[in-house]
């Protein structure tokens, strides 16, 4: 546990440790001989993607996955040199990046896969591509009905492209719906077979999130992409795992007591004076708000962790503070107290249950001004 000295008014602690944990506990849980890709888009879901990349690396990972372009050539210019794609959307004026940089690209139409090509010709490179199937996600892929598998054949077929991967996306394999989740791996599995008829190949198939990684090692086939579980968070509302995992967290949130200050009964606290004191009242302010990225919507009632208890926030949370009722606390909070947000503490589900949301946007939502504090690894 770091010491609150070396952080000012808020930051995350990212346990390397854990993470290193958590990638050999995946490892353990994934079909022998199936490679692990590490979802590290999103900066690593605000962890800090070159910090948390260099650690899945040197435990194993096979590659990276990332939203952007940009997010991958950023970790190339940091050195990192492992095969990485990407999963969505890329505009084709970033191809020219895309092949220089070697960023596997993820191909839905054949209009992206021309433009790959010509700019792999004109590099005098080959691309290496991953054809996108909608199984039954409704995003983005080419259709699974047999009307657009001449489309993936050209596109398979271009100068200068790879047909290195085919890939999909589980929509409910966090749910219970498992027929559905059938279903997807079904057409996944027979449009790859109706290629191989055509004489296409490829070298690695994927279907599997971090859901399909704990609950379906049927599926696994040659690669799995790990998200969610890498960070010690599962799936929202996912069933048990057919598996045995034990995750830890990997990101705690922490803020700083700034001020402490008792106010008489009918005090007001806040922007619009939406907490009145019924009773003398100790108010401490921490310097954390919604610009550091929590959310307003836990004004009055949510509750930060001050000396091991959980203190609710009273009045409406500040740009950069916001204020808690710590009167019923046995020891007075000192400023520079240590408060936490979640972590090992409390969990980062508590705040995505309180805002009707997921653990996913809770870690991505923590502010870029919130400092990154590293330790372990």
């Amino acid at each position: 546990m770091m010491s609150n000295n070396i952080f000012d008014r808020s930051c995350v602690e990212i346990d390397l440790d854990a993470l290193k944990h958590n990638f050999e506990e995946i490892k353990k849980a994934v079909t022998p001989g199936t490679d692990i890709l590490a979802v590290v888009k999103a900066d690593a879901y605000g962890h800090g993607a070159l910090e948390t990349a260099k650690t899945l690396i040197d435990g194993g990972a096979a590659g990276l996955c990332l939203a952007t372009i940009d997010e991958a050539v950023e970790l190339r210019k940091h050195g990192i040199t492992v095969p990485m794609m990407t999963l969505g959307f890329t505009d084709p004026s970033r191809f020219e990046d895309a092949v220089r940089y070697d960023v596997e690209q993820s191909v839905y139409s054949l209009d992206i896969a021309k433009a790959l090509s010509d700019e792999a010709v004109k590099q005098g490179k080959t691309c290496r591509i991953h054809i996108k199937l909608d199984t039954g996600m409704g995003r983005i892929g080419f259709k699974t009905d047999g009307t657009e598998t001449e489309d993936i054949v050209k596109a398979c077929t271009l100068p200068g492209i790879e047909p290195y991967g085919v890939f999909s996306h589980f929509a409910a394999a966090d749910t219970d719906d498992d027929e559905y989740t059938n279903r997807q791996f079904g057409l996944f599995m027979k449009q790859i077979e109706e290629l191989g008829q055509k004489g296409i190949h490829f070298t690695k198939r994927h279907i599997c999130n971090s859901a399909g990684i704990l609950r379906f090692p049927g599926m696994h086939l040659d690669m799995v992409r790990a998200g969610i579980i890498l960070y010690g968070l599962m799936p929202p509302g996912c069933p048990a795992p057919v598996v045995d995992i034990d995750l830890k967290p990997v990101m705690n949130w922490y803020a700083k007591v700034i001020h402490v200050k008792t106010v008489p009964v009918g005090a007001t606290i806040s922007y619009g004076r939406h907490f009145t004191a019924e009773r003398p009242t100790e108010v401490t302010t921490v310097g954390i708000g919604y610009a550091d990225g929590l959310s307003r919507k836990l004004s009055n009632g949510f509750e930060l962790v001050i000396g091991g208890r959980k203190c609710p926030i009273i009045g409406n949370i500040c740009m950069d503070m916001c204020m808690v009722d710590t009167t019923d606390l046995e020891t007075r909070p000192q400023v520079g107290d240590k408060v936490t947000v979640f972590g090992s503490e409390r969990s980062a589900d508590e705040l995505a249950e309180a805002l009707g949301t997921i653990n996913y946007e809770i870690t991505c939502d923590v502010g870029k001004r919130v400092r990154r504090l590293y330790v372990g690894g």
